[in-house]
């Protein structure tokens, strides 16, 4: 009789921020390995959806997480579900719920039906797009909810878990608030991807290290500030949020950090020349920008053999509740004017603190109404050629100053640093390189009146527009709509131009597989958009 296979603690445990099981951990273990042998023993109803045998062990914890985070919740999941109802009216994404039969503070098989379709579009992401109500019309989920709903009435809570977000109102410990972001962007149940994700990343990045191997200090230095800044920067493929705003939903809106939590800064890292004390905070300036920040001492000591105006550090900073938290990685120099040179001259380091929101929505909504007039009433225009490009925006840029009548002297002084981004030095050097470099690929031009102008090439033969003349139709041998789908997953389109596209235009092949396809997608556009284009969904 061959022996069966078992998820162990220490794979359970994996999905906690701690490592000494509870008693409670016990009874989810074994929860979780009966979810699993079921798993293990029957085949998924779609053949081309394979997983592996880790795979499943994960997805057993995973949908076992669900379970002991709604017992022991309000947590991850509530925080789901509060943020699905502001946005959509529903529940849950594709099944519309009847709220009459949902209970958001219990467990529910729509939840089930959901968290099977996230979780095999995770892992199968790179192969597959999965259709949502690939469960609908199996008893798979159905079967899962049963072993679930056996338990609901007697199953234990976890402390730890409640503990975590139990969060005193007076908290103003950065610190302790950041572990807390950390073990949701990396290591629970919902977002564990992320983790791998970062590995990934992280794995790229010393991938050719075997020649010039960095040292072990420096190694480390470099990977515990990506992962400092992955955390607090990263967005998530549910929702395309970032950490502080699980945490502040996880909490509710009643608590008295849920404000404070949804207004945490980003994370400001830049070369910073340290200035001194003041009181028992720490003054840093940083130097492209002049920008000056009172750094607590709660969260970092003068570095050592430090100088008053002297020395410089590339550090990040993150604002919350009124003051500067030192985060992640420092590395220290001595006075050096060729770097503080280079800075201050660096256009992109110039922006890290950026303007007034208020002042760019502005300028962007001056810049949205010249780019209409200047393109005959269309935010979208077609250019064959990243030299076509580069010749428009400057028209356009010419004509928007001209219609602000600002004089020539003006421009110089008080140049708009949109125009930077606009100028092919720094628009191509963000863009893959096999992009740049073919020179005839057309594009697309796009201003949106809130997040300004930017630049696609490679896929006009998807976009049905007579003024397009790359479009191709469907007449043809190759039908885009094979390949329109690529519009939604590729990073070099953003979300406002995507929300465009499909407001504006008939996509063919814009569809889920299976029937009524199509109808699903569009009804859950922004929900998929959110999950396709979470690094450029704002953008």
């Amino acid at each position: 009789m061959e022996k069966r296979k078992s998820i162990y603690m220490q794979r359970w445990l994996s999905f906690h921020f701690y490592s000494t099981p509870l008693q409670s951990d016990y009874y989810y273990l074994k929860l979780c390995n009966e979810i699993y042998n079921m798993l293990r023993d029957d085949d998924f109803p779609d053949e081309e959806i394979s997983i592996s045998d880790e795979q499943k062990k994960n997805l057993a914890c995973f949908v076992t997480g669900y379970f002991e985070d709604v017992i022991s919740g309000p947590g991850l999941w509530k925080a789901f579900i509060t943020q699905v109802s502001e946005l959509y009216g529903t529940y849950l994404p594709f099944f519309d719920p009847d709220p009459e039969e949902y209970f958001p503070d219990e467990i529910n098989p729509e939840d089930i039906h959901f968290l099977l379709w996230y979780y095999l579009s995770m892992v199968l992401s790179d192969d597959s797009i999965i259709s949502p109500l690939i469960y609908e019309w199996s008893d798979y989920s159905n079967r899962i909810f049963e072993i679930l709903e056996r338990e609901y009435e007697t199953a234990p809570e976890n402390f730890n878990l409640k503990q975590l977000f139990n969060v005193s109102p007076e908290e103003n410990n950065f610190f302790m608030i950041k572990e807390k972001l950390k073990w949701i962007m990396l290591d629970s149940w919902l977002h564990h991807f992320l983790g791998k994700e970062l590995e990934e990343i992280t794995d790229d990045t010393f991938i050719d290290d075997e020649e010039k191997p960095m040292p072990e200090e420096s190694r480390a230095i470099y990977l515990y500030d990506t992962m400092d800044t992955f955390v607090l920067s990263r967005h998530t493929p549910l929702l395309a949020r970032q950490g502080k705003e699980w945490l502040a939903y996880a909490l509710g809106k009643d608590h008295p950090l849920y404000e404070s939590l949804l207004e945490m800064g980003e994370k400001k890292s830049g070369f910073y020349l340290y200035i001194g004390t003041k009181g028992d905070d720490l003054l840093f300036e940083h130097i492209a920008t002049g920008t000056r920040l009172k750094v607590t001492s709660r969260s970092m000591d003068v570095p050592t053999g430090n100088e008053p105006g002297r020395s410089i550090s590339f550090a990040g900073f993150v604002k919350w509740r009124g003051e500067w938290w030192f985060s992640g990685s420092q590395l220290g120099w001595g006075y050096d004017n060729d770097l503080i040179r280079k800075e201050q001259e660096s256009e992109k380091s110039k922006m890290l603190f950026g303007k007034n929101p208020a002042v760019q929505r502005e300028e962007n909504r001056q810049l949205y109404r010249s780019f209409l007039k200047f393109n005959k009433g269309k935010p979208l225009a077609f250019i064959e050629s990243e030299e076509a490009a580069n010749s428009f925006i400057r028209d356009f840029l010419a004509y928007h100053n001209r219609s602000l009548k600002k004089s020539v002297r003006k421009q110089r002084k008080d140049r708009m640093p949109l125009e930077q981004d606009m100028l092919p030095d720094s628009i191509f050097k963000e863009m893959e390189p096999d992009l740049v470099q073919v020179e005839t690929i057309p594009g697309v031009v796009f201003c949106d009146p809130d997040s300004g102008i930017d630049l696609a090439f490679g896929y006009n033969d998807m976009i049905p527009d007579a003024r397009n003349q790359w479009y191709m139709s469907t007449n043809t041998e190759d039908d885009p709509g094979d390949g329109t789908m690529i519009l939604l997953e590729s990073p070099h389109i953003n979300g406002k131009l995507m929300h465009y596209l499909v407001s504006n235009y008939d996509l063919p092949g814009l569809e889920f597989p299976g029937l009524s396809g199509r109808e699903l997608l569009l009804d859950n556009f922004d929900f998929m958009l959110r999950f396709w284009k979470r690094k450029r969904y704002y953008s």
